[in-house]
């Protein structure tokens, strides 16, 4: 039952994002150039349940603060006003991120700018000559390669200088990090 409630409660919010929206790092948006399409947006949001006795409240929000009044108030307008059940600081609370990318992501080569596929990032479905062109030039910190897919990543523009060739799954680029001008996608 908490499954399918958090399910329904993350597709709830998930059509209610808005990729126009102006985008401010403070809110947990990590900003996601997608080359095939319209930008898209990886916003961190969390989930918050309380379940007296056999009844089961869930509540999402932007920050783990929001979520937790959130379904203490759900909670409340089932167990009544102030009840003993419903107290934000017993709420099982989880993070997650919600990906608005029309299911692009599992045919792309993702770059972000941190560590451990974080950060801000970019989505690659093409060779890419020079990435100063997206803002990624000297950014590149840790990758996502789609299975089967071989990828060089070059120090310089237009695929010169020194290389790197890597093959599918997520990857930190440990000999490379904040070096890479350039991408050849060799094998799909």
């Amino acid at each position: 039952m908490v499954k399918q409630l958090s399910g329904i409660l993350l597709l709830a919010v998930a059509g209610c994002a808005d990729a126009s929206i102006i985008i401010n790092q403070n809110i947990g948006l990590d900003p996601v150039y997608e080359l095939t399409s319209r930008p898209a947006y990886r916003e961190r949001i969390y989930v918050c349940t309380l379940t007296p006795f056999s009844d089961v409240y869930a509540d999402a929000g932007r920050s783990e603060r929001s979520a937790r009044h959130k379904v203490s108030q759900r909670c409340e307008q089932g167990q009544g006003n102030g009840s003993i059940f419903c107290k934000t600081k017993d709420a099982v609370c989880t993070a997650t991120s919600l990906d608005e990318d029309d299911g692009h992501a599992q045919n792309v080569l993702m770059i972000f700018d941190g560590s451990h596929q974080r950060g801000a990032s970019l989505a690659i479905s093409r060779d890419m000559p020079d990435l100063a062109r997206y803002g990624f030039a000297d950014r590149l910190s840790s990758f996502s390669i789609p299975d089967g897919w071989t990828v060089r990543f070059y120090e310089g523009i237009s695929y010169t200088g020194g290389y790197y060739t890597r093959q599918g799954g997520d990857q930190e680029a440990i000999d490379f990090d904040n070096k890479i001008r350039s991408i050849r996608i060799l094998k799909r």
